[in-house]
């Protein structure tokens, strides 16, 4: 009998954040060489993994998934992440993914690339209740947290 992924991921407790992050990864934003980088910080762990940052690509995207070890993640996506490339700072196009509440939360976060592509990036977060914004650098050719 097949189960559904649906139906399976209640059951894994913990495990659901690494499956979510996985399925992600394995759907399409495996295109770039993934690097997932990982922010814990009060208990939360954001996980951002780049996909498609092709040079002639004309939409960019990065697997986001948080994961909460009490807190409620209520945060508004769209309008906590900001991408940072040569003085320019880039508001996201989309979020497709789960919808604020709950402990667990994972999707695609899109932006319009970036012409011409810039050497470095940093994908910033600003969450409630954090001292600092949590950065994600990306320098192609060569991937650094």
């Amino acid at each position: 009998m097949a189960v559904s992924v649906r139906e399976y991921l209640p059951a894994m407790g913990n495990g659901k954040f690494a499956l979510i992050l996985a399925v992600l990864i394995s759907v399409g934003v495996a295109a770039w060489p993934s690097v997932t980088q990982k922010s814990v910080v009060q208990g939360v762990t954001v996980a951002v993994t780049p996909g498609n940052l092709g040079e002639d690509a004309s939409i960019w995207d990065f697997a986001v998934a948080f994961d909460s070890q009490g807190r409620r993640l209520d945060d508004e996506v769209l309008d906590s992440v900001v991408l940072v490339a040569d003085g320019r700072r880039i508001k996201p196009l989309a979020w497709e993914g789960e919808k604020a509440g709950g402990r667990h939360r994972a999707g695609i976060l899109k932006f319009i690339a970036i012409q011409p592509r810039p050497k470095e990036m940093q994908l910033q977060m600003t969450r409630n209740g954090e001292a600092k914004p949590r950065v994600f650098r990306f320098v192609f050719g060569d991937w650094s947290a």
